[in-house]
């Protein structure tokens, strides 16, 4: 497995853990939105700004379509989440271990 695959599983992986974040506790979907408006903020406009329109929207809508939306294994749920804002819902030890997991692959 090359080291793009294992970034894809990665990053797949780490989705479905803040998924199962926000099922759990779906006001945490705050946090993520503040995330998202932090990096407008920060960073101004950017070629990123059609993906970040995309969470934007994605984050407006249910749990579910949230999750077809970033978990679908197409090319632009792959760059969603290549760009995307969920990070802050798990910690950088699941980011380690989830990290090695793929590497292992």
């Amino acid at each position: 497995m090359n080291r793009q695959q294992q970034i894809d599983i990665f990053l797949r992986d780490a989705h479905l853990l803040a998924l199962t974040r926000l099922r759990e506790r779906p006001e945490r979907i705050r946090e993520v939105q503040a995330q998202l408006t932090r990096w407008r903020t920060q960073s101004g406009s950017t070629r990123s700004d059609p993906y970040l329109d995309k969470w934007e929207r994605l984050l407006h809508e249910s749990i579910d379509s949230l999750a077809q939306g970033v978990c679908a294994d197409t090319d632009a749920a792959a760059a969603l989440r290549n760009v995307s804002p969920m990070s802050v819902l798990i910690t950088q030890r699941e980011r380690t271990g989830l990290l090695q997991k793929a590497r292992c692959l």
